[in-house]
């Protein structure tokens, strides 16, 4: 079995070399609003694209057009991430791993419990909707209250990734959140059946 480090590291290479991210990062901004996911929506987390990310950067203009807040992560060790409201103008500052984050007052942020979609980047996933970042675990420590008996509507959990990054297996453990969709330039896919009824509807 290939080892999920290997896993990662060539996901990371074959995303830096996808011919087409522009046109990648239209596509799920298309799919996910045709879908009607952001309807209702007043708080949606995106993030700045890094290391060959698939960017959510169309998600982000077409949530602000719609007149939702768009938070992103702030990293706490070893609180869980939290997140920071910015707007076109907010200043960002450069943190541990050299990503950008809002430099706003801490009273700002919220927790990702207060928010209606995350859009959480990944590096590789399977057809069970389990997801891998980076190695650090900040996502599943944020998202920990989704584990705690029936799973709330909110906030609904959408990896966004490009197809490159499917793969047969990721590893699974208790503390693990799986994603409610993962959406790719080529397709869609939804693992909760509370989403794949409001996706029909």
């Amino acid at each position: 079995m290939v080892s999920l480090n290997r896993l990662r590291t060539e996901a990371r290479q074959a995303r830096r070399l996808f011919p087409d991210p522009e046109g990648a990062a239209r596509a799920v901004c298309n799919a996910v609003t045709s879908l009607g996911w952001l309807d209702g929506a007043k708080r949606v987390s995106a993030t700045i694209a890094d290391d060959g990310e698939l960017d959510p950067a169309p998600l982000v203009t077409a949530c602000r057009l719609r007149g939702i807040d768009v938070y992103y992560p702030v990293l706490h060790d070893p609180a869980p991430m939290q997140f920071a409201p910015a707007g076109p103008d907010t200043a960002m500052v450069p943190n541990r791993f050299g990503i950008p984050e809002p430099d706003v007052d801490p009273q700002e942020m919220v927790s990702a419990q207060q928010l209606d979609v995350v859009l959480a980047p990944l590096v590789v996933f399977d057809a069970a909707g389990h997801r891998a970042g980076r190695g650090q675990g900040y996502y599943d420590r944020a998202l920990a209250f989704l584990l705690n008996g029936p799973r709330p509507a909110k906030p609904l959990v959408v990896g966004l990734a490009y197809e490159l990054q499917l793969v047969d297996g990721v590893p699974a453990h208790p503390g693990d959140v799986t994603m409610d969709a993962v959406v790719t330039e080529q397709r869609v896919r939804v693992f909760s059946s509370s989403l794949s009824r409001r996706s029909r509807a």
